[in-house]
């Protein structure tokens, strides 16, 4: 009796080290899952993320290669929405087992991100839309979180080496003029760096507070895209950055899990705006001589 009741924990014993093992060996699979499932929940298209390395035991996380397409109704010209070059945090060890991740720091390093407007439609649009629903902005609600999903407080966000492409297509037009104004309306605006601080911290502590993967989501895209909107105003036409400011606006509840907002260093872009609206100006108004008639004629 004695002998089997030993065989059976020795059994039960080796089955829990079997799906501990398989649990460690997938854990990576695990994380990549919920980042996908996360990123395409909260904004409505498909998120796909390269590769995801968890270090259970050093208390640190990589990613790279995180790319969120293009809406599928459009037929947008830019290669995708946004995507990332690597990401990496270090984890508190004591709350990886709690419903609520503390991270002290999370970088994202090489966000590179299209706003696209074709014809009449935006491929933020949709994108930003979904965001507000997802999130409960515009008056939604959001539906509640799962029982297992985590939860996280990130002490300082940092989104690095950001560009965001503007890119406006429309029946071509013909000549010099034509051609300028296809630049002027094909422009990047850099970003050195967006810090935030105590995202997802909204209670005492951890507990109680925190935000979803799909949460998460949202704050980076909508950090980089009112930074753009912010940073580049001189070059991005009045009609399209008030509907992309309007949008914004949708998504405010995210502004609650991101305690003072975040901070922009723009590094020169301020300078390359100026100087890019100068000789969008110039090409302009050169492209124009001879357009109209005596327009470059001289008193004599």
């Amino acid at each position: 009796m004695i002998k089997k009741l030993l065989l059976a924990v020795a059994a039960v014993a080796v089955l829990i080290v079997v799906a501990l093992v398989v649990a460690f060996l997938s854990i990576d699979a695990i994380a990549k899952r919920a980042i996908e499932k996360g990123g395409s929940y909260a904004l409505g298209t498909d998120t796909s993320v390269s590769s995801v390395s968890v270090g259970v035991f050093k208390g640190e996380f990589s990613m790279s290669g995180l790319k969120v397409a293009n809406p599928k109704a459009g037929a947008f010209a830019s290669p995708h929405f946004l995507t990332l070059g690597t990401g990496e945090t270090a984890v508190s060890l004591s709350t990886l087992r709690q419903p609520t991740v503390e991270i002290s720091t999370l970088t994202l390093d090489g966000l590179d991100a299209n706003i696209e407007r074709k014809g009449g439609a935006t491929n933020y649009g949709a994108i930003l839309d979904n965001l507000a629903r997802a999130t409960g902005g515009g008056g939604s609600t959001p539906p509640p979180a799962e029982p297992s999903e985590k939860k996280f407080v990130i002490r300082q966000l940092t989104l690095s080496n950001i560009k965001v492409h503007i890119t406006m297509t429309g029946p071509a037009l013909p000549g010099a003029f034509g051609e300028t104004v296809g630049k002027f309306t094909n422009v990047t605006i850099p970003i050195d760096r967006i810090e935030l601080k105590d995202v997802g911290r909204t209670g005492e502590g951890v507990g109680g507070s925190g935000v979803t993967m799909s949460q998460l989501t949202g704050i980076v895209v909508k950090a980089v895209l009112a930074a753009a909107a912010e940073r580049g105003g001189g070059q991005i036409p009045g009609d399209l950055l008030g509907d992309l400011r309007g949008k914004l606006t949708s998504i405010a509840s995210l502004d609650t899990l991101m305690k003072g907002g975040a901070e922009v260093f723009a590094g020169k872009v301020g300078d390359e705006v100026k100087k890019g609206v100068e000789e969008a100006a110039k090409g302009i108004g050169d492209a124009l001589k001879g357009v109209f008639p005596g327009g470059d004629d001289k008193k004599k």
